[in-house]
């Protein structure tokens, strides 16, 4: 599709979501719903490839969030069961796209890292670590930077309130853009008072 809106063009023909644009613009990676495997396809259309196991290993499908800027990697969350805590332990599969096969690298994430309904993890302007929103003691939300050297998170947002339902940052890399917010919610009680009316 062109920036006016015309010469929009079909990429993929069955029950397709979750598109990622990679930056260079060669693909366009998906999920086919239908079958819960990912996918991508050349932007300038073209057949369709399926992606080997792009995932964390024995966790289930989750969605692909974020390609670095030199297009060589992909990163996904996975949630793995943990014997030990008998909880579930989250962790970050990172994919390089000439090897859609295991993922490259699989590195431990945050325990309260913040996935639904949010494209994250992303990858920073310079490839060198991720993005992803922690949801803090007061249920707010603040984006954490964890470089992929081994170096310890670090914070990046100091938000007192609301949650983050996305983020990305602008073509130049310099500026980070949130969204941000609350839901709100009404309880109704409804009683049956036996009459009814013919």
């Amino acid at each position: 599709m062109d920036a006016d809106g015309s010469n929009l063009k079909r990429l993929t023909e069955a029950d397709d979501i979750l598109p990622v644009c990679s930056p260079r613009g060669k693909w366009v990676y998906y999920l086919d719903n239908n079958a819960g495997r990912w996918m991508r396809v050349p932007l300038e259309g073209g057949k369709p490839e399926i992606l080997g196991s792009p995932g964390v290993p024995g966790s289930a499908t989750f969605p692909l969030s974020g390609i670095s800027p030199d297009d060589a990697m992909l990163v996904t969350y996975g949630a793995m069961p943990d014997p030990a805590t008998a909880a579930y332990k989250s962790e970050l599969g990172l994919i390089r796209t000439s090897a859609l096969g295991a993922p490259a690298q699989v590195l431990d994430a945050d325990s309260r890292i913040v996935v639904a309904d949010i494209r994250s993890p992303l990858y920073t302007p310079d490839g060198r670590g991720l993005v992803y929103p922690i949801s803090g003691e007061k249920n707010e939300d603040n984006l954490w930077l964890q470089p992929l050297d081994g170096r310890l998170s670090r914070r990046i947002t100091h938000f007192t309130s609301e949650q983050i339902y996305g983020f990305g940052w602008s073509p130049d890399g310099k500026k980070l853009l949130v969204s941000r917010g609350h839901i709100e919610s009404d309880v109704v009680l409804l009683r049956d008072t036996g009459t009814a009316s013919h």
